[in-house]
């Protein structure tokens, strides 16, 4: 790789049936990436699709705006080349051609439609630059219309094939309701189940031989936000989310997860596929991996691999940020800045946002210790998660030496509130079915409630217990010093220009 090279930018975008994703990044001088940049929206392409076997028009319309938006977002960050993919989606309907069409003549990206098995060749490219490959480990790339399963073994693609299985595809044909009922969910595994019961044989997929089962993609990435422990999953903690899936409305998933609404509308069904792979290759634990198709893409377009790519002009002018260079997005990235004496501007920025983000979970802790309110519990953890997004951006340009224990401490919040939370609105949910149930059902009902309250106080106590030891140990002093000055900074930054204004 010649120095001119390992300097490039490159920008990859991922046309999903669910969403169209893209990451800026450069080479990091070892094989794989660093990123730069990403961005991600939902538009649906794939909806309705099984139906009609056309696009939607309104669904292309919206797909054409973030990809202009998303060209635009590269080209400022430094990009040189971008390379862009389109997956079953595209490739399955009659005008799939005429949207690759347009695409190149409104935004002037060149698009290339790959199939299945090149689909998860590049998923498993991306994901051996990131993630332990070796073993035996099935990975499963959920999409909105298809999913890729891929059997490896020690580092090596045994096998690989793309099924019509999707949780776009699911939501349509079997979720109705919102939330979804057990059946509909049971609907939903039953489905995926059998499709994957169909593929196992002709792709040897492995069960119960000490496999890993990968789940990649934003299936994976979400699910993670529901389980106690992401480093440990098990397929009892699928199950337990899948049935917690049951009583959370669309909306109110959103929140959890931080999503946009359409995106949890179709996460139920995608966790109703995992549970359906996990119940047939019975793996020793599952795991969630956030790179894939796009990190595969710019391995193959630093290495000088033929790839479709654009050349991107150089930025315009700004008035007000000049033209962005490479020497600028290194800035940004959290590189120094030789001679400048000033920190990064990227992780200054990130230091003030990752300190208001902690202000916010702290302020939100007395409520939950009070108890007065279910959702003060709730509002911790959904304060502990935009923290945990916060720092988990930022984790690649702060030492990991001090960074990493209060990551983990991050993280940690979360889990230690859930147990806590599952109470509170499994009790909300069965208070209003005994109102809905025959009279006959209510001792029953009763039962099951006394029991989740028993285990509720059990779990209450536990939890006011780590919070008090939280607001009072050494952990709020650390994060005043490395963080909430910065954060403090910025807040008196900002009163001071409004009182100018």
């Amino acid at each position: 790789m010649t120095g001119e090279d390992s300097r490039s930018v490159a920008a990859a975008i991922d046309i999903g049936s669910n969403s169209i994703k893209m990451t800026v990044a450069r080479p990091d001088g070892a094989g794989g990436i660093e990123q730069i940049d990403w961005a991600s929206e939902v538009v649906r392409l794939g909806q309705g699709i099984d139906q009609t076997g056309v696009l939607d028009q309104e669904r292309m319309d919206a797909a054409i705006a973030a990809l202009t938006r998303f060209e635009a977002q590269a080209r400022e960050r430094g990009a040189t080349r971008l390379v862009a993919v389109a997956t079953e989606a595209t490739r399955s309907t009659e005008n799939g051609p005429a949207f690759m069409e347009r695409v190149q003549q409104e935004t002037g990206i060149s698009v290339r439609v790959i199939d299945g098995l090149e689909e998860a060749a590049l998923t498993f490219r991306g994901l051996s630059a990131t993630t332990d490959v070796s073993g035996r480990l099935v990975v499963a790339d959920i999409g909105g219309a298809s999913t890729e399963l891929i059997v490896v073994n020690d580092g090596i693609m045994l096998g690989a094939r793309s099924i019509p299985l999707g949780s776009g595809r699911i939501t349509e044909r079997f979720v109705l309701s919102d939330p979804p009922t057990l059946d509909e969910l049971a609907s939903s595994e039953g489905e995926a189940d059998a499709v994957v019961q169909r593929a196992a044989k002709s792709l040897k997929l492995p069960r119960g031989q000490g496999a890993r089962l990968v789940i990649v993609g934003g299936t994976g990435e979400f699910m993670a936000k529901l389980v106690p422990d992401e480093g440990a999953i098990a397929f009892n903690d699928v199950k337990n989310v899948l049935a917690k899936l049951g009583v959370l409305t669309a909306a109110e998933l959103a929140d959890i997860i931080e999503a946009p609404e359409a995106r949890a509308r179709v996460l139920p069904a995608g966790v109703a596929i995992v549970a359906a792979i996990a119940n047939r290759v019975q793996p020793v634990r599952i795991e969630i991996a956030r790179s894939g198709i796009r990190v595969g893409l710019l391995i193959d377009a630093f290495s000088g691999r033929p790839i479709s790519t654009k050349a991107m002009p150089a930025p315009a002018k700004s008035p007000r940020r000049g033209k962005v260079t490479t020497e600028q997005v290194e800035t940004e990235s959290g590189s120094k800045n030789p001679g400048s004496g000033q920190e990064p501007a990227f992780r200054a920025v990130m230091r003030t946002l990752i300190g208001q983000r902690w202000t916010a979970v702290w302020k939100a802790i007395p409520a939950a210790l009070e108890g007065t309110d279910i959702e003060g519990v709730h509002d911790v953890r959904v304060a502990s998660r935009r923290l945990r997004a916060a720092m988990d951006i930022a984790a690649p340009v702060f030492p990991p030496g001090w960074y990493t224990p209060l990551h983990r401490e991050a993280k940690q919040i979360t889990s230690a509130l859930g147990e806590v939370r599952d109470r509170d609105v499994l009790l909300v949910a069965l208070q209003a079915d005994r109102e809905n149930a025959p009279v006959t059902e209510h001792p029953g009902i009763d039962r099951l409630i006394g029991r989740i309250e028993s285990e509720r106080v059990t779990a209450r106590a536990e939890m006011e217990r780590y919070l008090s030891l939280l607001l009072k140990g050494p952990l709020k002093k650390e994060i005043e010093r490395r963080f909430e000055n910065a954060a403090s900074a910025s807040e008196q930054r900002g009163h001071a220009q409004r009182r100018e204004k």
